[in-house]
């Protein structure tokens, strides 16, 4: 019977930014056992990210980020400033961004609460 040989994991840039900040992470909370439950991830997803591995989208980005409670930017180990700067030059105001992407959120999430509650009635 063949081996199956092993399926070399998908790095990237991003997916090395997040294991190395979760890694720095651990180390500020006390170890992994007291972030993962801050991270709100399943713990192999948690595993996934921690070796660079797979690859999360944008939104479980976010989710990570905001369960963290931190922004994108921070999650990934860059300073605000440098992200209002960065959208400045876009002519992109950072604090309407991220009130926009709350609100934006906050109107998901009542959606997808209303969507549970009438298939829980029906």
């Amino acid at each position: 019977m063949p081996v199956r040989k092993p399926q070399p994991l998908d790095h990237s840039i991003l997916n090395e930014m997040i294991a190395i900040r979760l890694q720095q992470l651990e180390i500020e909370n006390g170890g992994m056992e007291k972030l993962l439950p801050k991270t709100g991830l399943a713990r192999q997803t948690y595993y996934h990210r921690l070796r660079g591995a797979g690859n999360p989208t944008l939104k479980t980005i976010e989710r990570l980020a905001a369960s963290l409670h931190m922004s994108v930017f921070e999650l990934l180990g860059f300073e605000v400033e440098d992200a209002r700067r960065a959208l400045q030059r876009g002519g992109v105001d950072y604090d309407d961004l991220s009130s926009a992407i709350a609100k934006k959120n906050r109107a998901q999430r009542t959606i997808a609460r209303e969507a549970r509650s009438r298939k829980l009635t029906v």
